[in-house]
């Protein structure tokens, strides 16, 4: 089963929302467009949904659309649906909140506003920094090292051989010794202040 489902036409963002949702244990599914988005929540219902409002540039439905036709559907309108848009007018939240949508956050958003906003929405706790949230913001680590790195965990516990991400990360090189020790400190830190 599917914890998200990223709906968004632009790359970049399902890629940057993939790996900040999945370095918190969420299972993701991705989607391009409207019919995508559709069919993938239909098919294998997510627990929430993160939409895009232009999907399509223009043409064909929107992400409005998208939800005002999954909230009319009864095996769909209990999915969570958060907006993510550029579209900041007080008109464009009335029309997303008027579709169905259980909130609203505008691009360019952060990875912990994203992360705190479905851990409220799914009933789980605030969200603490993940180490790879860390070294991406100390300029550290690229995205891709981090799907890399957790794509190599993630063979590694098939095989049997359970590794932390900073292990990974070590065993790539892609980190000093000092740099994720700062890192890990400094995740200490938040999680007891």
């Amino acid at each position: 089963m599917t914890d998200i489902l990223i709906a968004d036409d632009h790359r970049f963002i399902r890629d940057m929302v993939r790996i900040t949702l999945s370095t918190q244990g969420w299972t993701i599914a991705e989607a391009a467009t409207a019919d995508e988005a559709l069919d993938t929540a239909r098919r294998d219902r997510p627990q929430a949904m993160l939409l895009d409002v232009n999907l399509s540039e223009g043409a064909g439905p929107t992400g409005f659309d998208v939800c005002r036709e999954l909230k009319a559907d009864p095996a769909t309108k209990e999915i969570p649906i958060i907006m993510l848009t550029a579209r900041d007018s007080p008109a464009d939240r009335r029309e997303g909140m008027a579709a169905g949508a259980s909130h609203y956050l505008v691009k360019p958003f952060g990875p912990i506003d994203l992360i705190n906003t479905l851990r409220g929405l799914l009933g789980d706790p605030p969200a603490v920094e993940s180490l790879g949230q860390y070294l991406i913001q100390e300029g550290i680590l690229t995205h891709d090292q981090l799907a890399e790195a957790l794509a190599m965990q993630h063979t590694l516990e098939a095989d049997g051989r359970s590794r932390r991400l900073g292990e990974v990360l070590a065993l790539m090189r892609a980190v000093t010794p000092e740099q994720l020790d700062k890192a890990l400190e400094r995740q200490k830190r938040s999680t007891r202040g």
